[in-house]
This record gives structure tokens, C-alpha cells and sequence, in this order.
């Protein structure tokens, strides 16, 4: 069998790691995998250093016009006929919408999009989030099957006309094996706070920023590290420097190492304004670290409130202040959140289990 995976940008975020994930998996089981998307960033690199085959699309990172497309739909098309796969994954909005209306033309067998977090919930005007459920039902429509991350997701693309029967929701899943390491880094009367992800508005960095500031100004000693590049990191450093944060607030960049440290941090917070089900809470919870986070996408699904951490409302910068003070204070308290969550993830979001129901959605293995 071959399996040709899509994806629109080659940065790492949650969907490339995701899709490498699979690409690994099942070449290592000798199916035969090959790896498309736009530009030659991380994902291209870790796939060529595991022996995955490769394919960039130059047209597929540019901005978007109707010319830029067509180009797309071009490169996409002559990448699948030359392919031939039997399956055909797709994953991010411009490589799952083009790709499953080509891969259709080109009869392909299995067409299966994975949806990480519905693209309409974006924090934008009524018109354009309007624009992104038409051109996902459209892309749904074309998909022989769809993979939700998350239960949210299954709900509101399950709604869409025709649709519901294609949906199947499987968590991501890492593994977890062994103990987590120990704390190398002497702790200091600071609370050290980390974030990972890329510095885009739907991570919600400034409302984060905001809420550490309160506790800044309360006088409660604090460090704050982000691990990510993006469109906003501009205007993060510039709040930083306005607020004098500088010997709060440190800014990696994209390292792809904080996630294999961060029994190293003492708190872990995600205020996003837009999620699937992120793979960075997964890993604070292998790590045993309490959570701050917000109601959005699959989250919930993750964090149990007062259970495996603790949940506000998207933009709540007093809540989210509130809650890293909570945890902060009561030391108990954020242990047991770490705890709890660990055993959550270990439960329920398991790598074995997210490539074994993936494996039947191809085929690979008969469903039961």
C-alpha cells in the first residue's frame, strides 16, 4: 500500500508532528509513505533523517490568490498522478481543501482529511469564518472519510449536511514510557511559567503576557519562558518592553527541545483563543505538570476543571491570573493537577490506540 500525506506548511506545529508521527509509524510497518507540503522547514528534516520520502510544493506557502492556487491545484495533481497512492491523508485547510477535490478527479480509493481543530471557530469577522465552514463542508464533502481530533470537532463538523457519517474521532496520542525525569534546575523563589507553540493569534501569547503582568505587579515573583516563532512575535517584545518585563518574560524562539524539559518548569500555560487537541498539553501532563489553559476546541477534553488543571474563558486575562495564582500558592494542589493529569493522558490519549484505529481507517487492519 502507498500512503501519500498532505499538509500545507512544513513548520513544525501540532499537524506536523502528527502527520510525521503516522509517516514514521507505518513506514517502519513497511507501507509505503510519502511525505507533501510547502516550503523546506522542520517536518522536512525530521523526515529525511527517518528515511520518509519527500515532496515540496513551492506554490503552497504563498499567500492566496486565485492564479496562487490554481498552481496548487496543478503541483497537487501532477504530485498524485504521479504518486498513485491508494490513500490519500490530508491535513490543514488548503491542503486538505484542493487536495480532496483532486484527489477525487484523480479516483483516488481512500481520501480521509483530518480536521486539528475546525477552522471557522478563528477569532474573525462573521463573513469570513462564514467563507471557512462552506469551504470545510466542501472539503469534508469531497473526503471518502474524516478524522476529528477531538469530540468538539466531531460535534460541530458531524452537524454539516451529509457529513456525519463520514466522522470518526481519534486523539492524538505520545507515548509515555518510564519515569519523568527529575528537576536538574535548583527551584528559586520564582514560579516559572512556560508556553510552547508558534506566535500566531490563535495562541493567544498577549492575554498570557497580560496575566502574567498582574502577578508581576502583585508582586508575586514569576518567570515566564515561550518557546515558538511567528507573524506576532513583534508585537509580543513590543508589549514586553513597554511593560519592562524583559527580566520576566524570555522568548527561545522555536528550539523543538522545551517539550523533553519541562519537568524542568513548574507550571504549564496555553491561552489560546483557538484549538484542535494540542500535542503540547499532552506532553505537559507526561511531564506531571499542572495546567492553566482555556475553553476552546478539545481542550476540555484534556483538562477536567479542578480535576487535571484548571480552565477559563478565551480572553480572560483576570482568570487566567487568577488560576496561575491559584497554583502558584498552593503547591499541594498544582502537584495533585500534575498527577491527575498524567494518569489522564496515560488512560486516554494513547499512541498505540491513535495508530491503530488510523490503520483501519486505511485499511491496513480489519475493523472490529
Amino acid at each position: 500500500m502507498k500512503i501519500l500525506y498532505l499538509i500545507t506548511k512544513s513548520n513544525w506545529g501540532g499537524a506536523q508532528k502528527y502527520v510525521y508521527d503516522l509517516a514514521t509509524a507505518f513506514s517502519a510497518k513497511g507501507v509505503d509513505c510519502v511525505v507533501g507540503f510547502g516550503g523546506n522547514d522542520e517536518l522536512e528534516k525530521k523526515c529525511s533523517d527517518t528515511g520518509i520520502r519527500t515532496v515540496s510544493l513551492p506554490s503552497m506557502m504563498r499567500d492566496v490568490s486565485l492564479q496562487k492556487e490554481l498552481a496548487v491545484l496543478r503541483e497537487i495533481y501532477q504530485l498524485i498522478r504521479r504518486e498513485r497512492p491508494e490513500v490519500l491523508h490530508l491535513n490543514s485547510s488548503k491542503a486538505s481543501g484542493i487536495g480532496a477535490f483532486v484527489g477525487r478527479l484523480q479516483r483516488v480509493p481512500n481520501i480521509i482529511v483530518t480536521i486539528h481543530g475546525a477552522p471557522f471557530r478563528e477569532d474573525r469577522r462573521f463573513f469570513i469564518k462564514s467563507l471557512m465552514y462552506f469551504f470545510t463542508w466542501l472539503t469534508c464533502l469531497f473526503a471518502h472519510k474524516v478524522i476529528t481530533v477531538s469530540k468538539q470537532d466531531e460535534a460541530d463538523i458531524g452537524r454539516m449536511f451529509f457529513i456525519r457519517k463520514k466522522v470518526t474521532t481519534i486523539y492524538n496520542g505520545i507515548p509515555v514510557d518510564g519515569e519523568t525525569p527529575k528537576r536538574e534546575v535548583k527551584r528559586g523563589k520564582e514560579t516559572h511559567i512556560v508556553s510552547i507553540g508558534d506566535l500566531t493569534r490563535n495562541k493567544g501569547y498577549l492575554y498570557g503576557l497580560e496575566a502574567v503582568n498582574i502577578l508581576v505587579k502583585k508582586g508575586i515573583p514569576v518567570k515566564y519562558t515561550i518557546e515558538g516563532e511567528g507573524e506576532d512575535r513583534k508585537k509580543i517584545e513590543e508589549y514586553i518592553l513597554i511593560q519592562k518585563l524583559e527580566h520576566v518574560v524570555t522568548l527561545l524562539g522555536r528550539t523543538l527541545v522545551t517539550k523533553d524539559r519541562l519537568h524542568e518548569y513548574d507550571l504549564f500555560m496555553l491561552s489560546s483563543v483557538k484549538e484542535g487537541l494540542p500535542y503540547v498539553l499532552l506532553e505537559a501532563g507526561k511531564a506531571k505538570l499542572p495546567v492553566v489553559t482555556t475553553i476552546t476546541g478539545g481542550i476540555p477534553e484534556i483538562i477536567r476543571h479542578e480535576e487535571t488543571g484548571l480552565l477559563v474563558q478565551p480572553k480572560d486575562v483576570e482568570g487566567l491570573a487568577s488560576s496561575l495564582e491559584r497554583i502558584i500558592i498552593d503547591r499541594k494542589y498544582a502537584k495533585e493537577l500534575g498527577l491527575r493529569l498524567h494518569s489522564h493522558i496515560v488512560q486516554n490519549f494513547s499512541y498505540t490506540k491513535m495508530l491503530v484505529e488510523t490503520a483501519k481507517l486505511y485499511g491496513l487492519i480489519d475493523k472490529k
